[in-house]
């Protein structure tokens, strides 16, 4: 085959395709159906578009091939039906002669009543499904069995009961919009106004231009709402835009704003009349399904819809509404819920979680309260137990002081004789009695010292602390129980830090630890009863922040209950009570810092520590 055979084959190939493809518009293609959409106005508005998509979608939603749906707009806000249409008749028959309508759904019951007038010049027994039509201006007209719908119930007498129910002060309503022959949607508007004057005032400013009703609006009296319906025209019938006239409107009038249409709830209305017109658009494809299946149109009654109140939130408070004077079933928009009802369960659990943490605050401050209470009366019985123990202490070496008082009163006796002799010669020798004297004055202070040292020991007091020298204390402890070691024979060493070790205390108490341990270690020596008979005291500085002091004796040491010595009424003393190691170490703790005892070589050693002041040493 050349090329151009091809060319040819290819040529008569495709004209045939084309012949055998193509059908004439008019034809039956079986399932298929089609339908024609009467619209009063252009469905691309916000209410008729969200209704016919709606409507569209449900019917192709079971379908296995989808509807033919030819849609005519007749424009009647702006173009209204006069009482001669003969072109308009013309020109739909001769547009849709070789066209099958299988059903015609009409919006609307102006467009209704235009199409029963004329039905014989175009589709005598086709179906008739009308929609979004009012349930009054239905019931007045005198349907044929090849028409059925659905009824909007709602009119101008529910406006203004809606009115009442929100603001039961109403006494006026002032009306806006189109005069009845330019409003396609209201025909029954002329009656209710009629019928309704009597129980309350009718402003009527339908068919004003814009800048009267600007004014009118600023001038309205007092407990008056205002029912806007749809401005497409004034009053020389020059065209309108509805949503710039509301706008205008709004933003001028002294009363709210109702209305019919609720495509204008967000806009200044504080309540509209609502059909929803999803539910409407699919309530009417269900119905049209039916119809185009094959059922019979009369056994299809007529079915009505009813309103349900939309409100705008904002409005709403701007005027004043009470929350009780929403109607039943209303929806209301732009609604701003309060941080409680959108966060209800988080601020209760916040509130719990503060509750319980503030009981449990509660709960430690009288804790703490119980707790320092319990320490101080610790202290106190402490107190009184150490004062307890320092009393018996003192029988112990009271023979000691008094060994240590005989020598500087013996010495102030004799130094006094002398000093008298010295004075009763001729010439008095006063350089003697002044060296006497000053002999005199220093046992006096040792002897004071004595005193002082017994009476601090022995004196009841409460614990009060202070900044204590460390070092201080252990020499005075050492220097009070000098006589004693003397009486016992044994050898008191101290080896104290080079530094000033300051710590917060009770220095009586501090006292009494040292006493405690240097006498428990005079009892240790003596039940050893060797050769070597010494107690070596220390003082360091341990572990950075805390002072060390150890008392080490050469006596027996401690034997297997090494961890007891510290108990209390614990003793290996045939006379011992088992309370001065257990005061001791209760004491140590009551000041913040820990006791501990260890056996050496040659004997035994009680370390305490205790923390540094914040001054540290120096």
């Amino acid at each position: 085959m050349t090329m151009k055979d091809f060319r040819l084959y290819r040529f008569f190939l495709t004209l045939f395709c084309c012949l055998c493809c193509t059908v004439p518009v008019s034809a039956d293609t079986g399932n298929q159906k089609s339908i024609l959409l009467l619209s009063p106005n252009m469905l691309n508005s916000p209410y008729l578009y969200d209704f016919y998509s709606a409507f569209k979608a449900k019917l192709n939603a079971e379908r296995a091939e989808p509807v033919i749906i030819y849609e005519e707009n007749l424009d009647l806000s702006r173009f209204p039906l006069s009482s001669d249409q003969t072109n308009l008749d013309t020109w739909l028959k001769t547009k849709y002669k070789d066209i099958k309508i299988d059903a015609v759904v009409v919006v609307g019951q102006t467009v209704l009543n235009y199409l029963l007038t004329h039905q014989q010049l175009m589709w005598l027994d086709t179906p008739i499904l009308f929609t979004l039509a009012s349930d009054s201006e239905i019931r007045k007209m005198s349907l044929p069995v090849n028409v059925t719908g659905r009824t909007l119930k709602a009119g101008f007498f529910d406006v203004v009961q809606m009115a009442k129910a929100l603001l039961p002060n109403t006494q006026h309503i002032a009306i806006i919009g189109n005069t009845a022959e330019h409003d396609v949607y209201r025909n029954d508007l002329p009656d209710e106004i009629a019928r309704l004057s009597v129980d309350i005032d009718i402003i009527d400013l339908r068919g004003k231009s814009l800048p009267e009703l600007e004014l009118a609006v600023k001038q309205l009296p007092k407990n008056t709402a205002i029912y806007f319906t749809a401005l497409t025209v004034d009053d020389k019938l020059r065209k309108v835009v509805n949503e710039f006239a509301l706008e205008k409107i709004v933003r001028q009038s002294n009363a709210p704003i109702l209305a019919d249409n609720p495509n204008y709830i967000g806009f200044g209305p504080m309540a509209a009349i609502s059909f929803d017109a999803g539910i409407q658009g699919r309530d009417t494809a269900d119905l049209l399904n039916q119809i185009l299946i094959g059922k019979k149109i009369s056994s299809l009654p007529i079915s009505k819809s009813t309103f349900i109140p939309l409100l705008d939130w904002r409005e709403l408070n701007r005027w004043g509404v009470s929350k009780n004077n929403y109607p039943a079933d209303s929806e209301v928009r732009f609604y701003v819920p309060t941080a409680w009802e959108l966060y209800r369960w988080q601020i209760g659990l916040i509130f719990s979680v503060i509750t319980v943490l503030l009981t449990l605050v509660g709960a430690l401050l009288l804790e703490r309260k119980r707790r320092n209470a319990a320490v101080a009366e610790s202290r106190h019985r402490l107190a009184q137990i150490a004062f307890m123990n320092r009393k018996i202490t003192a029988t112990v070496y009271s023979e000691a002081i008094a060994h240590e008082l005989i020598h500087p009163l013996a010495a102030i006796l004799s130094n006094t004789e002398a000093a008298q002799l010295f004075l009763n010669q001729c010439p008095p020798q006063i350089a003697m009695v002044q060296e006497i004297l000053v002999n005199i004055r220093r046992d006096d202070l040792r002897a004071g010292d004595l005193i002082k040292s017994m009476r601090g020991l022995l004196t009841k007091s409460e614990s009060t602390e202070s900044l204590v020298n460390v070092n201080e204390v252990v020499q005075k402890v050492l220097n009070f129980l000098a006589g004693e070691a003397k009486i016992r024979q044994v050898q008191l060493i101290e080896s104290l830090a080079p530094v000033t070790l300051i710590v917060i205390a009770d220095a009586i108490q501090l006292q009494q630890v040292m006493v405690n341990l240097i006498l428990n270690a005079l009892d240790a020596i003596d039940e050893a009863d060797g050769a070597r008979r010494c107690i070596s005291i220390f003082t360091a500085v341990h572990e950075i922040n805390n002072v060390l002091v150890s008392v080490a004796d050469t006596g027996v040491g401690f034997d297997e209950n090494i961890e007891r010595v510290f108990d209390s009424f614990f003793t290996t003393k045939e006379k011992g009570m088992g309370l001065g190691l257990a005061i001791t170490e209760a004491i140590v703790q009551a000041h913040g810092g820990r006791i501990w005892a260890e056996n050496c070589p040659d004997g035994g050693v009680v370390h305490f520590s205790l923390p540094l002041s914040i001054n540290g040493f120096r």
